[in-house]
């Protein structure tokens, strides 16, 4: 109960963000669904090695398979995304003496009360599962200054097992080894995180191989940076070879559509591609048109390197945009909304993943209707809190100068750069994770969601010092020294 009292803040407002996520799964049943989720589902249902995407959150899909509830399924990440807040608090709390709990409840309340990151927990999405596994490597390596073969161990297999969900997680690998050796771990540390990480990556590369002949986590890197080139490539610049030339786009530039309609739609150039037959979304990523695909995008970027970096530029600036959502004209399909929706329509029912179709596997996991369903009037609050409480893209720009200037100042102050030390993980994770999906794949505020915390968690940990508050340094961990008498 004295816990609970000198917590009571956080307490609160953890209860409030709570019956929030109660009260979205009582309007909207048994989930939200987004163009992906059909994917991930069938990949549960006939579990494999996919080559869009890895396969981590359809493992965790076919875990939960036994209960055949997509309610379950959103249960779970609700409480992940609970989780993920507390963890922002408990760490900053730790980590921190003599700050106010005041500052780490608010470094906590975005992941807690962001309409946009409760509509991901009721989705069928990897993002959420992700967001949890990093936060949850960085707090175990954060929770004290010096960390031990134990911790290095968990913090390497958690943000394997974030790599295995969402293949962006391979920048944050050497972020991590980047720690062990500011912190000096120690050589076991690293070893031990070596191992760790080299052990579920492994094996997963290897099931892959044992599917499509190659190991890897998935195929398709060429396709994606191709299609990052869509919008500006000028194949008169470009001159690419005969068989690469029919990956030149169609439209006129100035009238082009965003990167993900050249993979998505069904005028593709992609599909044109000759002797590659294109029947399931999959085959759009089997090796020879990825091979083919990169080529391209390797010479378009190397004859238009300012058009691609001013691409990149215009990409990132949208992240300052105060709406959330995808940008736009870069949406192919029609689910591919993030909002509680206000009007019901038929899931569709083609075949991503061989072997059935998509009403057959949400069938056959539901063991009954998959299509949301609407509870009034639980619903229309929902909509009406999403319009009005959410974390503004104007925000988040704000919050990334502010880590970056914050953490800048804590460096050039030789009395501060302690407080630099903790920081430079979270924020360089969460710098990676804006950064990375515009240079190699699109824009998208779906992608900057796990960033939110670790920026967070960025800012306190240097700006807290200047107010106050106190970061325990490396040496500060370590007991004194003691002398050694001889006689």
């Amino acid at each position: 109960m004295r816990s609970l009292l000198r917590h009571r803040l956080f307490v609160v407002l953890f209860v409030l963000a709570l019956a929030l996520r109660v009260l979205a799964m009582v309007a909207f049943s048994p989930a939200v669904w987004f163009d992906d989720s059909f994917e991930y589902v069938g990949v549960a249902e006939r579990m494999q090695p996919y080559p869009v995407r890895p396969s981590g959150y359809s493992l965790l899909l076919w875990l939960m398979r036994p209960l055949h509830s997509f309610g379950a399924v959103v249960a779970v990440q609700h409480l992940m995304g609970l989780a993920t807040g507390a963890m922002v608090y408990a760490l900053l709390r730790r980590r921190l003496s003599g700050a106010r709990p005041v500052w780490a409840v608010l470094a906590a309340a975005p992941v807690l009360f962001d309409a946009y990151q409760i509509f991901f927990e009721h989705a069928v999405l990897s993002d959420v599962l992700f967001a949890f596994l990093v936060t949850a490597s960085v707090t175990v390596v954060l929770w004290s200054p010096r960390v031990s073969p134990g911790r290095a161990a968990a913090a390497a297999a958690l943000l394997a097992a974030a790599t295995l969900t969402r293949s962006i997680g391979l920048m944050l690998l050497p972020l991590l080894a980047g720690h062990l050796l500011l912190t000096r771990s120690g050589r076991r540390a690293l070893l031990v995180a070596a191992v760790a990480l080299a052990v579920p990556l492994g094996g997963y590369a290897a099931w892959y191989a044992s599917w499509h002949g190659s190991p890897g986590l998935n195929g398709g890197s060429g396709v994606w940076l191709w299609a990052r080139t869509m919008p500006f490539a000028d194949c008169a610049r470009i001159r690419p070879p005969a068989d690469e030339a029919v990956l030149c786009p169609e439209q006129p530039l100035g009238s082009r559509r965003g990167s993900p309609h050249y993979i998505w739609s069904d005028w593709s150039p992609l599909r044109k591609v000759p002797g590659r037959p294109v029947v399931t979304r999959a085959d759009l990523f089997q090796p020879g048109i990825d091979d083919l695909a990169g080529r391209f995008a390797r010479r378009a970027v190397a004859a238009q390197p300012l058009d691609y970096l001013g691409l990149v530029a215009v990409d990132l600036g949208r992240t300052t945009g105060w709406r959330r959502g995808p940008s736009p004209g870069t949406v192919p399909i029609a689910y591919n909304r993030y909002a509680f929706p206000n009007v019901t329509r038929p899931l569709p029912d083609d075949v991503r993943i061989p072997g059935g179709s998509i009403h057959e596997d949400l069938w056959a996991y539901e063991r009954g209707r998959a299509a949301t369903r609407f509870t009034d009037p639980a619903a229309p609050l929902v909509r009406a809190y999403q319009t009005y409480v959410f974390l503004p893209g104007t925000v988040f720009g704000a919050l990334v100068v502010a880590a970056m200037v914050a953490y800048g100042a804590a460096v050039a102050v030789r009395a501060r750069r302690a407080a630099a030390v903790p920081a430079a993980l979270p924020l360089a994770a969460g710098l990676a994770l804006v950064v990375a999906p515009v240079v190699v794949a699109a824009y998208d505020s779906r992608y900057w969601l796990p960033a939110v915390p670790l920026l967070c968690l960025a800012l306190a940990l240097v700006a807290l010092g200047r107010t106050g508050g106190g970061v325990r340094s490396p040496a500060a961990a370590r007991p004194p020294a003691v002398a050694h008498v001889s006689g």
